[in-house]
């Protein structure tokens, strides 16, 4: 069994039909059905069979095809993580970060790097949901991620770096005191994050456990996002308490029935070898975690 398999086999899978497969790796239809009668013989197994749409995956042929993704996704990581090593090339980092991080902590973070331990490198950065970020990390597409917790994932490992206390915001003309109450909360639309976002799960989950339904009439990505909303008196938001809110034309409230936070987290596979680069930013994010705890 031969990479080169694997990437044939895989493109068979993925358009159900050898011909199309190898137009798409550049090779002979004869040469890559060579190659899979090859990999059938090896195995003592039938990995597809005909029908009218085309090549359709047997059940061990199925199995095989999750495996050899993993295999060639790996592959993929290993010839990454040596090309690095190279004098030739910049070192790069591959670093997925939510929104609530964009705006401060993530440009400060940079900046520092890439003025003492990262002069070398160079950052691609996605913004994104934390589940999206656990897939990438997942899929071997980040080397390291910045989020709000994910459900346990025995694949990934989720370091605490920072706690925000939860708050609500108000338009600026309103008076705090009319939101003393949680019953405030239901009489007044509430802007709240997507339904995909681990802080809906969360927020939701603390309303049911106070007993009450708000009237959510809009779903936004992030904290300046529900901010701007806000400063349009278009309602009211329970949020994440994040840098750069008191920028906004709103008041930030701590009312005393509005309990609890979230934490930030550190992302990053258990098994995947870091590199040096990545392990390198990957210690300056929990120093300054560190540091700030003195």
């Amino acid at each position: 069994m031969t990479l080169e398999q694997l990437q044939y086999f895989c493109a068979a899978a993925q358009l159900g039909s050898f011909s199309k497969a190898a137009e798409n790796v550049h090779i002979s239809q004869p040469s890559l059905s060579v190659a899979m009668r090859k990999l059938e013989m090896e195995f003592g197994l039938t990995l597809f069979q005909s029908n009218r749409k085309g090549a359709v995956l047997t059940e061990a042929g199925r199995v095989f095809f999750q495996d050899a993704q993993n295999i060639l996704q790996q592959a993929d990581l290993a010839y990454t993580h040596m090309r690095q090593f190279s004098q030739k090339d910049r070192a790069e980092i591959r670093l997925a970060y939510t929104a609530s991080m964009a705006d401060a902590y993530i440009p400060r973070l940079l900046k520092a790097f890439l003025a003492n331990e990262g002069q070398d490198c160079c950052i691609y950065s996605d913004e994104m949901p934390s589940d999206q970020i656990a897939q990438g990390l997942r899929e071997g597409r980040f080397d390291l991620g910045i989020g709000s917790q994910i459900p346990p994932d025995p694949e990934l490992e989720q370091i605490p770096l920072q706690y925000q206390r939860f708050c609500l915001l108000i338009p600026e003309k309103d008076d705090p005191k009319c939101y003393s109450s949680v019953k405030d909360l239901c009489d007044n639309p509430l802007i709240c994050y997507r339904k995909d976002y681990p802080m809906y799960r969360q927020l939701t989950a603390m309303f049911d456990q106070m007993g009450i339904q708000p009237h959510i009439i809009h779903y936004a990505y992030s904290e300046g996002a529900i901010a701007h909303l806000v400063e349009q008196e278009l309602g009211i938001a329970c949020v994440a308490q994040t840098e750069g809110l008191e920028n906004y034309r709103v008041k930030i409230c701590y009312p005393e029935w509005l309990r609890g936070g979230r934490y930030i987290y550190l992302m990053r596979h258990r098994t995947r070898v870091l590199t040096q680069a990545a392990q390198q930013l990957q210690k300056r994010i929990l120093n300054i975690e560190e540091e700030k705890e003195k």
